[in-house]
């Protein structure tokens, strides 16, 4: 029943921000994901639909993440919110944005995630910046089957996030190859001392819709003295432009 509210609920801004104000861009993207990794048991598959509305300076966006194929029971298993507004300091482009996440792992934890971010873009490269505040908890099921007290949490405060992005081609330019490293992706934050690298290709198959493929290879401990092999996922989709 929850998984059908939230799903209306999606869907309902979709089509609110598809019927705006034609001056307004709007842009719709979906995806799906298929990979492993060390807690996956075997082979996961997701999906994910994120619609977002720029309206001047300013631009909101909301997602969710479907699993169709993991060792989580909840098929739901990621929503993202964010606001951002763009300004310029002394000709400087900048992107402020504040986001928050939360990512329902299973019937027994569940993650809340907030914070900001300063996005650069310049002819070749992209640049993030910025922090979170990670809250970690039960949820009420375990209550009665444990007799776990879900007041108790796990926060974690002042998280370092950051995405370093290489373009081959002008940001501009209708295909591209780019490379990552970077511990931010739309449902996930990972610890700073675990990257993921990004590789991706994208082109633009017509004015309003464009094709990209990307893979991701994440490590453990990449940062500190040991290093251990993680996962590797590999993810395509599309990007609408509606307006």
């Amino acid at each position: 029943m929850k998984t059908n509210i939230t799903i209306s609920i999606f869907f309902s801004v979709l089509c609110f921000v598809t019927g705006r104000n034609l001056m307004a861009q709007s842009q719709v993207s979906a995806y799906t994901d298929l990979g492993w990794n060390n807690v996956s048991d075997g082979l996961f598959i997701k999906s994910a639909g994120l619609a977002q509305y720029q309206f001047g300076k300013y631009e909101a966006g909301a997602g969710i993440q479907i699993d169709l194929k993991s060792n989580n029971k909840n098929v739901l298993s990621g929503y993202n919110f964010y606001f951002s507004r763009n300004c310029m300091i002394k000709n400087f482009p900048l992107e402020i944005q504040s986001f928050f996440l939360l990512i329902p792992f299973s019937d027994i934890l569940r993650e809340t995630n907030w914070g900001f971010l300063l996005n650069i873009k310049l002819n070749h490269v992209a640049i993030s910046a910025g922090t979170n505040f990670r809250t970690t908890s039960f949820t009420k099921n375990i209550e009665s089957l444990y007799e776990i007290n879900t007041k108790n949490k796990f926060h974690e405060i002042w998280n370092l996030m950051y995405s370093f992005s290489y373009y081959f081609k002008p940001l501009d330019n209708p295909w591209n190859i780019s490379l990552s490293l970077t511990d931010i992706d739309n449902f996930v934050i990972s610890q700073e001392s675990n990257p993921v690298i990004n590789l991706r290709a994208s082109y633009e198959l017509s004015s309003r819709l464009n094709l990209f493929v990307e893979s991701w290879y994440k490590s453990s401990g990449v940062l500190n003295c040991a290093k251990n092999n993680f996962g590797f996922f590999f993810r395509t989709g599309i990007i609408w432009n509606i307006n």
